[in-house]
């Protein structure tokens, strides 16, 4: 083989690990066919929460007039993390009391290992966060949140529901109240 062929047949094999895989692509194909790629699902927009209903079974409705950000955290009654979380949420929720905060509560990460249910949540909730609405996610909701993996998980959407930014535990260090700020600031 010439050194021409080989760096045309690396190229190739190049090229062939550079394109996204079945399943996390963001091609417009059904994936059914062959040769095309699955697409990613939509990001999570603030509608997605809005139209869910809270622990008492009251829907969480629309922003109010003067709310121009929503912040959902995603948590576990046993998560440690998500103690921390909420502190920093509670400081951002006193100094931005435009910003709405609301708790994703997914029912398979809360009964992990038997570790919390519906009385651990509400418990947690009463505890260190009485001001946050929870949301019971189900399997369809966490599957619209894109299955986030780790607790906690933030989202940050603005006034008109579009996400402006996730932190993801597994890449981004937990944000703090000075962080979300920042991020809010500069929201439309």
């Amino acid at each position: 083989m010439r050194a021409r062929d080989v760096v045309l047949v690396l190229g190739v094999i190049g090229l062939g690990g550079c394109g996204p895989r079945s399943g996390t692509g963001t091609g417009t194909g059904t994936g059914t066919g062959s040769g095309t790629r699955e697409t990613r699902p939509a990001p999570p927009t603030a509608a997605l929460l809005e139209r869910a209903a809270d622990l008492d079974g009251v829907v969480i409705g629309a922003l109010a007039p003067d709310q121009r950000a929503t912040v959902a955290i995603v948590f576990a009654s046993w998560c440690g993390h998500c103690r921390d979380e909420i502190r920093e949420l509670e400081i951002l929720r006193a100094n931005h009391p435009d910003v709405r905060i609301v708790g994703v509560n997914y029912v398979a990460h809360e009964e992990y290992d038997g570790r919390g249910d519906v009385a651990a949540v509400r418990a947690f909730v009463a505890d260190r966060a009485p001001w946050m609405r929870v949301i019971p996610a189900d399997e369809a909701m966490w599957t619209l949140l894109g299955r986030p993996p780790k607790v906690p998980t933030l989202f940050v959407f603005d006034r008109q529901g579009a996400l402006a930014r996730t932190y993801d535990r597994r890449v981004d260090p937990l944000p703090t109240f000075q962080d979300l700020a920042v991020v809010i600031a500069a929201l439309p």
